[in-house]
């Protein structure tokens, strides 16, 4: 009977299996997409960031599509079509690989809309020239192609494999994250000059900040990007910046600036936000050196998600008549959720804990600074405010280890907590839970289950044993295997084959 069921009813069985929708969205993810908590090789408690989960995902996709082909003749004929939709590589020469399957069959290509090679860290059995010919041959074969992601650096092969995007797929391309050396800033103008579908663009720039970038022809161009919608820069990009206010972004909904550990030579991004803040509605500010809030924030008017780093030293608020108020020359109407990065000194974990044992006095200084910033954060300056993230895994990861804040700043994370509930604003950890809330062994939640099972309805046991049962389902799901459901699917198939 399953023999019979015709091929457009397995192709929709199969696209529910695979679980790869969410791989096909036009967007990446940014600081606020959430981490979760795992338990690692030693049976310690480790965050597993949105990225790692992502790839782990193409993985078990991965698995089940494997699994699909391998049950018979006709799956395997079917199945072709979901696992070429999306190509991910975790290791160079699988890319080889994949290069040698499209050559021997071009056919396989026209399925594709993403190409995904993240970094791989291990014994590399091929060149990068091999590697890099390789790459260029897959867009060669991949006409259809939405989403390209390279997480390695592409050094020498950023002009191959530019010029096979823009020659290929400049219409079809929407999405685009790429690592580049950072004197390579030409190459990158030309190649979005050819794209002008892209509505997603994630750049970082490798290495150093050279003293001065050669740009050329290049460095005349006024680019116009009508479709793209988000921009996130890391890295040394001053001089991209620099060159993007000239630039004509029509669409920008979203932009994203993570400095790293650059102080100098800082772009205007006051100029920057003046011609292309009004319609922003996302912004992400990772920097040390501190910025012009209060001005950045009166240029872009439309902002509903902000980020920023409490730890920063905000020129002129010592001198503001209100130490509340001087974030904001007025109250900012849009503005739901507000990011918060670093804050490492704030709770006496981790480095900072050590660190305030050499210099208790710089310690104190970030932590007063911390207070007064965290303090401008409430409903009179953001009437609309709902919700503030502290965004710092690693002081999550230390808050964990510590099992909560130091005794000293205890007082800090009790006054924060107890101050956002007044005004009715969530605090919130990377993980998306209320800052607090840390991961429970599971022996702990069954020692808590037994003593509520000795003061309430003894009748619930079932329920928990279900509970845990489906809890142990979902781990299991965790080791690549099938679902349950794909595995009902085998067996109906085995049984009437």
């Amino acid at each position: 009977m399953l023999h019979n069921l015709p091929d457009e009813l397995w192709l929709d069985i199969f696209d529910m299996a695979v679980e790869d929708a969410e791989f096909f969205d036009p967007v990446l993810h940014t600081v606020f997409s959430e981490a979760v908590w795992f338990k690692n090789l030693f049976g310690e408690w480790a965050l597993r960031r949105s990225q790692e989960c992502l790839n782990n995902a193409q993985r078990r996709s991965y698995a089940t599509k494997k699994a699909i082909m391998a049950t018979c003749r006709n799956w395997r004929r079917l199945g072709y079509e979901f696992f070429y939709r999306f190509l991910f590589f975790s290791n160079p020469h699988n890319i080889q690989r994949a290069c040698e399957l499209l050559d021997s069959n071009s056919e396989f290509g026209r399925w594709t809309r993403r190409v995904h090679a993240t970094s791989y860290h291990g014994a590399n059995r091929t060149t990068i020239e091999i590697t890099q010919n390789s790459l260029v041959s897959v867009i060669r074969h991949c006409l259809k192609l939405e989403i390209f992601i390279v997480n390695w650096p592409l050094s020498s092969a950023l002009s191959a494999i530019a010029q096979a995007l823009c020659t290929y797929v400049p219409r079809t391309l929407r999405v685009l994250q790429i690592n580049i050396p950072s004197p390579s800033l030409a190459k990158l103008i030309f190649m979005l000059q050819c794209l002008p579908k892209l509505e997603t663009v994630q750049i970082e720039f490798d290495g150093p900040p050279p003293e001065y970038i050669r740009l050329g022809a290049a460095g005349d161009l006024e680019l116009t990007l009508p479709a793209l919608q988000t921009l996130a820069l890391r890295g040394s990009f001053q001089d991209f910046v620099e060159q993007a206010i000239g630039w004509h972004l029509p669409a920008l909904k979203s932009l994203s600036l993570d400095f790293v550990n650059n102080r100098d030579d800082l772009p205007d991004l006051v100029e920057f936000f003046a011609e292309h803040g009004s319609e922003l509605t996302f912004l992400d500010l990772n920097c040390i050196p501190p910025l012009d809030i209060a001005t950045i924030l009166d240029l872009c008017p439309q902002l509903t998600t902000f980020t920023f780093n409490p730890d920063w030293r905000i020129p002129g608020w010592e001198n503001h008549q209100t130490l509340d108020t001087f974030i904001v020359h007025q109250p900012h109407p849009n503005i739901t959720t507000i990011g918060l990065h670093h804050l490492m000194y704030a709770f006496g974990v981790g480095y900072a804990a050590e660190y305030n044992k050499i210099d208790p006095f710089v310690t104190h200084s970030i932590q007063r600074q911390n207070d007064i910033n965290f303090a401008t954060l409430s409903k009179r300056n953001f009437p609309r405010l709902r919700c503030i993230r502290v965004l710092n895994a690693t002081l999550l990861s230390d808050l964990e280890k510590n099992n909560g804040p130091s005794q000293r700043c205890f007082e800090r994370w009790e006054r924060w907590s107890k101050r956002c509930q007044r005004e009715g604003i969530r605090l919130e950890d990377c993980t998306g839970a209320t800052l607090g809330t840390l991961p429970v062994d599971p022996e702990d939640e069954e020692e808590e289950s037994v003593v509520e099972e000795s003061e309430s309805d003894r009748n619930l046991t079932t329920l928990r044993e279900l509970l845990l049962e489906c809890r142990k389902m979902n781990a299991q799901r965790e080791l690549d295997v099938p679902s349950p459901a794909l595995q009902m699917i085998y067996t109906g198939a085995s049984r009437h084959s």
